[in-house]
């Protein structure tokens, strides 16, 4: 055990109790625990409230796999080995968790003692539980429990307190359980839950099924990240019937967050350090569900690289990564930091939309059908697949939108094919009334078709119909003729009413 060099991260030290189990901070350790059973051994003089004195009782086979799985959610975050241990004698674990009668009377629902600053403590890590509660089942709010006091035992403080080592505490609009299981604030974000008994209906507020966003960053300064932990290709889910606080963390592959069972509106946000607004809350006893509210955290450092909505109307919020969004069903919008500039839109070969960050990485979109840019939105419309879904007569509309073309091959390739595409002022010109787009666009081998987006400059302004036109040549590869040139012509609808 050692003393905490605070890390001048308010984030971090106002969770920092001032003393940790590992020889130097950022270093992981191996601890012990066990669970006592009747006729455990307990040392004279244990303690501050000496709670073996008073009697206490051991955790039954059902609470015990409980606080083991309380034990993975910090050794899955941080550098933290548990290594069980059966007592025999005086020979116990660093940890060790009991029900005492002493934290009932003291009206607390559990305690832990911390890591020592001096010397070797027998109570340093244990943990003592208020004999009145016997749920600690996940996502109960006892398993809450078990996971906040084993982050004193490790070495974590309330936000909202001062140590002898720390007195930074979290300002008042992060201190709560959205940002930290270590506070006593309750986030309602996610709802609540209604437990009916006897007649009596009693309402607690969803807790944190995880150590949350601020929690991680303490943790892992004392002892390091887990770098091991999920580091496939993971997906991650969220209930639709039940409201969920939880942070995620994963250490490596290609990761999705999938909200396909949805029907409410989701917002998902896949930077780390961000909070979506994933699954359902309840706000009234057997009352209608409603969307939750920035209740899903993902980690620093965690990289989430896909995401999949459901049948509301979702909104995405990609990371640096190359990221493939897919909106299921309803009217699902992409938000990008930068201006319209900053972006080219396009089709691929298999009817996909990919955004390309001229600072880097493109996203591909699928099932989407607004872009919103700093300065402006773009309507995307319906990407087509084949030629009953070609718009040919576009409406003009009062904002901007694309309008596909679709280059179509009678069979598959077995190698890729490309053309050149430029476009050409009909009554229509280039500016005013359309984004000139040119460029190469390819069928992909395998595939029968490929999509060019041209974009179509809204106004309020009453005008007649006008077209423009889209040339495609210099055929490279597939079935195409040599010096073959196509067009296609488009018709801008005018809906603003009729010229005077």
């Amino acid at each position: 055990m050692s003393l905490t060099t605070l890390s001048n991260d308010y984030r971090i030290d106002a969770l920092l109790g001032g003393t940790q189990w590992s020889t130097s901070t950022g270093s992981p350790v191996a601890l012990s625990y066990s669970i006592p059973t009747t006729g455990a051994y307990w040392e004279t003089g244990y303690g501050y409230y000496n709670e073996p004195r008073y009697g206490w009782t051991p955790l039954n086979n059902i609470q015990s796999n409980a606080f083991r799985l309380a034990l993975a959610q910090w050794s899955e975050v941080a550098r933290i080995t548990f290594i069980p241990l059966t007592e025999s004698g005086r020979y116990v674990g660093d940890i060790r968790v009991a029900f005492s009668p002493v934290v009932a009377i003291e009206k607390a629902g559990a305690w832990a003692y911390v890591p020592s600053d001096y010397g070797f403590l027998i109570e340093a890590g244990d943990v003592w539980l208020n004999p009145a509660y016997t749920d600690y089942s996940p996502g109960s709010w006892g398993f809450t429990v078990l996971i906040h006091e084993l982050g004193h035992a490790l070495g974590l403080k309330h936000p909202f307190e001062d140590s002898d080592y720390s007195n930074t505490r979290l300002p008042g609009m992060e201190d709560s359980d959205q940002y930290s299981l270590m506070s006593y604030t309750n986030y309602t974000g996610a709802g609540y839950v209604y437990t009916s008994v006897g007649g009596r209906i009693y309402t607690d507020t969803v807790s944190p099924s995880t150590p949350m966003l601020y929690d991680l960053l303490a943790i892992q300064y004392l002892y390091g990240a887990n770098t091991s932990t999920r580091t496939g290709d993971d997906t991650y889910t969220v209930s639709n019937t039940s409201g969920e606080l939880k942070t995620l963390w994963d250490a490596g592959g290609t990761d999705t967050l999938d909200l396909s069972n949805q029907t409410l509106g989701q917002t998902i946000n896949l930077n780390a350090g961000q909070f979506s607004s994933l699954g359902v809350k309840q706000t009234s006893y057997q009352g209608a569900l409603s969307a939750a509210s920035n209740n899903v955290a993902i980690a620093f450092g965690t990289e989430i690289e896909n995401a999949i909505g459901g049948n509301g109307n979702d909104t995405f919020m990609g990371n640096a990564l190359n990221n493939l969004l897919d909106g299921g069903t309803g009217i699902d919008s992409v938000v990008f930091s930068g201006n319209r500039s900053a972006y080219t839109v396009s089709g691929n070969s298999t009817g996909q939309l990919q955004v390309n960050n001229q600072g880097g990485g493109t996203d591909t979109l699928k099932n989407i059908e607004s872009l919103q840019f700093s300065d402006t939105s773009l309507g995307i419309g319906r990407v087509p697949t084949h030629a009953g879904e070609v718009e040919k007569n576009p409406t003009e509309g009062s904002g901007n939108h694309i309008n596909w073309f679709l280059l179509t091959l009678g069979a598959a390739l077995t190698s890729d094919a490309s053309v050149t595409y430029q476009t050409r002022n009909g009554t229509a010109t280039a500016g005013n009334d359309y984004v000139a787009t040119s460029g190469t666009a390819t069928i992909a081998a395998g595939s029968t078709y490929t999509i060019i987006g041209v974009e179509i400059i809204g106004d309020n302004v009453a005008e007649a119909e006008e077209t423009f036109y889209l040339d495609i040549s210099n055929p490279v590869g597939g079935g195409f003729g040599d010096a073959i040139t196509l067009t296609a012509v488009r018709t801008i609808v005018n809906d603003d009413g009729l010229i005077a």
